[in-house]
């Protein structure tokens, strides 16, 4: 199964300069806990998520208007998949950093979907998915996957003495 057949196609996204107010507003807007961070070219170049919003605004003990999104999101690393990626590989990426939705890329390297932990439990349990006739994750494979992205994460405290 390729990631175009789980991913969300109507994305909202912003750039880097847009303030959290207006991202938290988007998120209410779209039914959504995530914005990708775009650039001119509407490549990925970042990603806000609910939480981040909630740490960025304990953190910097600002208002949500005052904070842009990369005074978050500048310094970490952005995971992205390809839209004709098996829709495997994009959950070993998901496992092995943890995160829970993927911006999802087409050939040009532009953003065209989001991938997320829901989309792909959805695709969990019957033999053969209807929209696409393909055979669907399994229940095993979709908790084994759960269980290494949902865990506990070390604390910075924890991570930073280990």
């Amino acid at each position: 199964m390729k990631v175009n057949q789980v991913m969300v196609t109507e994305v909202a996204s912003c750039s880097p300069q847009t303030s959290l107010q207006d991202i938290a507003m988007m998120m209410w807007n779209n039914d959504c806990g995530a914005i990708p961070l775009v650039d001119d070219r509407e490549h990925p170049v970042g990603i806000i998520t609910d939480r981040d919003i909630a740490m960025g605004a304990a953190l910097q003990s600002k208002p949500l208007r005052e904070i842009r999104a990369e005074d978050i999101s500048s310094g970490r690393e952005l995971y992205c998949c390809a839209a004709e990626e098996d829709i495997g590989e994009a959950l070993q990426i998901m496992e092995a950093h943890k995160v829970r939705r993927l911006p999802v890329v087409n050939e040009d390297k532009q953003l065209c979907g989001m991938v997320s932990l829901g989309d792909i439990v959805s695709f969990t349990g019957a033999k053969n998915t209807a929209k696409t006739g393909k055979k669907q994750i399994s229940p095993k494979e979709a908790i084994e996957f759960l269980k290494h992205v949902s865990g506990h994460h070390l604390s910075r405290k924890t991570a930073a003495a280990v």
